[in-house]
């Protein structure tokens, strides 16, 4: 059986999830304060970097590649979407339009989730059907 290695930004992006997770609860219970709004804008930053600096050779940010690489690549796609939504929804909060806002919100939330979940899964818990292994490359 072998050790499961959690990288840093693994960690890094459970966390930006979490703080994005209490920024738009915030935003849903106190009708999108400022706060709230600062929270989430944090964290999807934070996650676009720990995203997109590994492709500009941040070494330390960089994850191993092991298990599901289309996964992987649905699940950027997924996370991709949830930041658009997210600019939209912030958008959309600019111009007082607050209940498609919180339709938005609420979607990015699902994207998030799903996108990191299948992040999760394709890395840590993906098996090949033919040898019934996780995928490791090396």
């Amino acid at each position: 059986m072998k050790k499961n290695d959690i990288a840093v930004s693994e960690l890094l992006k459970v966390f930006t999830f979490l703080l994005y997770l209490l920024g738009s609860s915030l935003t849903l219970i106190n009708h999108g304060i400022e706060f709230s709004l600062w929270l989430m804008t944090f964290a999807v930053v934070i996650n676009i970097g720990i995203s997109i600096l590994p492709w500009l050779g941040i070494r330390w940010l960089v994850v191993r590649k092991k298990g599901s690489k289309t996964g992987a690549w649905l699940a950027y796609l997924i996370n991709i979407a949830s930041w658009v939504s997210f600019g939209y929804a912030m958008y959309l909060r600019l111009y007082r339009n607050l209940p498609q806002f919180y339709t938005l919100i609420t979607i990015t939330t699902l994207l998030w989730t799903a996108g990191l979940l299948l992040y999760v899964y394709s890395r840590h818990a993906f098996k090949d059907r033919k040898t019934g292994d996780k995928l490791d490359d090396e």
